[in-house]
């Protein structure tokens, strides 16, 4: 794929109440290093308050930047889900979900632009620094603070048994052909489900390829007291249902995807360890090394001793009949 090939739509998702929570997600779009990719505000529940609200905010960035930024109503573009309708507006070749309260760094379009132009059509996936924050909002405004660390976690390569068995997600990291998704979304996925089919169907016909630099931090809100989590049995239906909509959709695995199970795959999920663990190989290969070198250049010196001793003592009766026939004054007869 060429760098023209290659085109980035960010798709912010959010309801008209989540407005205060998209401010820092469109600073850190307005603060990225490329910039020729397209904004989309996919706002969930529009009204005409609610939007205006969502585009006063828009416009208190720079010209430059609010002008690049397409504030949509879902409910008048149809009954899809704003990640669907997001993706019917988009015109580039990739698309990518951001959420409320997320940020992506500076690097993120970068990172996918140029990871775009080797991937042969394939979807994008960089790793998620993950942070756990509380917010406030006061006269002045909203204010997020950081209550942990960012925690990243290990990249994790599109693993078919894995990603069945995996709960309800979002596309959070993810760079996706535009065509591939559309080809999903347009079926009747239940909402709850869609980011897991879509994940599903994209590894399945294109592929996924791990960038392993990390682009986009996920700001969490504390877990609750009651550790509430999403309804299993609920969950059940709907990944039943998104199956059946895969299968009636005429998905096709793609090339890459069969050898992607061979266990003797080497894995990308810790490259960085693995060069670790093939400098530390080396290291031992060398010190092998010095210490043969060391152990013949012994061998040798002991060879050579004993050569040295062994011709003493050979020669010692010649040594002999020498001295005696100097003492005589005559030479030794020869026999």
């Amino acid at each position: 794929m060429t760098d023209e090939a290659f085109s980035l739509a960010a798709l912010v998702l959010c309801r008209m109440s989540d407005a205060p929570r998209i401010a820092d997600t469109l600073l850190s779009l307005a603060a990225q290093t490329r910039r020729d990719f397209e904004i989309h505000v996919i706002v969930a529940d529009g009204e005409p308050s609610g939007m205006q609200e969502v585009r006063e905010l828009v416009g208190t960035f720079d010209t430059e930047f609010s002008t690049r930024v397409n504030v949509v109503d879902r409910t008048q573009i149809g009954s899809g889900t704003p990640f669907g309708s997001g993706v019917a507006r988009a015109r580039s070749s990739y698309v990518a979900a951001l959420y409320p309260d997320d940020v992506v760094f500076a690097h993120w379009a970068e990172t996918f632009a140029g990871h775009g132009r080797r991937s042969g059509g394939r979807a994008l996936s960089s790793p998620v620094a993950a942070q756990v924050v509380e917010a406030a909002v006061t006269g002045d405004g909203r204010f997020v603070t950081s209550v942990e660390r960012p925690k990243v976690s290990a990249p994790m390569p599109f693993d078919l048994i894995e990603h069945l068995a995996s709960p309800p997600l979002q596309l959070r990291g993810l760079a996706l052909p535009r065509l591939a998704v559309q080809r999903v979304i347009v079926q009747q996925i239940p909402p709850a489900a869609e980011g897991w089919t879509v994940r599903l169907a994209v590894g399945l016909s294109c592929g996924i390829v791990d960038t392993g630099e990390v682009t986009y931090l996920h700001r969490l809100r504390p877990s609750p007291a009651d550790g509430a989590s999403f309804d299993e049995v609920q969950w059940v239906s709907d990944r039943r249902t998104a199956l059946e909509v895969l299968g009636r959709c005429g998905l096709t695995i793609g090339p890459d995807f069969l050898s992607s199970l061979d266990p003797s795959t080497p894995s990308r999920r810790e490259p960085h360890a693995e060069v670790d663990l093939l400098r530390a190989q080396l290291r031992q290969a060398q010190d092998a090394g010095r210490a043969h070198a060391e152990a013949e250049r012994r061998a040798l010196d002991r060879v050579a001793g004993l050569l040295s001793s062994t011709s003493w003592r050979v020669s010692a009766p010649l040594r002999a009949l020498g001295d005696a026939a100097r003492r005589r004054g005559g030479k030794p007869r020869t026999p």
